[in-house]
């Protein structure tokens, strides 16, 4: 027999402090199909930390809506991405911080914020190890 837990609404989760897997809300700005400036509202899903070129980076999935300014709907959009990261720490949590950066969704060029994503900093021994840009490819 399979028993599966379900968490209790008191026991809800640190912001910032999730596993890799957590997806921070992100916002940004494209220029529009009217001309005008829109929005794109959506998420970042951290899939690992690599060294790209001597530098700590980022690889993950941004997903989310292009609205034009009056709120019409453009499109959704998901795109992988690599981008420079600058690593921060306490005693609880790593931080990566993310941005601003360049993402092409749905032929957009979409300015995104800067962003964090948080980390647990007791993922355990099982943790992925920080990998190169070439293993990515492989």
């Amino acid at each position: 027999m399979t028993v599966l837990p379900f968490r209790k609404s008191s026991d809800r989760p640190v912001p910032g402090a999730g596993p890799p897997s957590s997806c921070p809300e992100v916002i940004g700005t494209f220029r529009a199909p009217s001309g005008g400036g829109g929005l794109f509202v959506g998420s970042y899903r951290l899939e690992r930390l690599v060294e790209e070129h001597g530098q700590l980076a980022a690889a993950g999935v941004f997903t989310g809506e292009l609205h034009e300014p009056d709120g019409s709907h453009v499109g959704t959009g998901s795109r992988r991405h690599t981008c420079a990261a600058v690593l921060g720490a306490d005693p609880l949590t790593y931080e990566i911080c993310i941005g601003p950066v360049d993402v092409n969704l749905l032929g957009f060029l979409v300015t995104i914020n800067e962003f964090s994503v948080g980390m647990r900093r007791d993922l355990g021994p099982g943790a992925p190890p920080l990998r190169s840009a070439t293993q990515l490819e492989g």
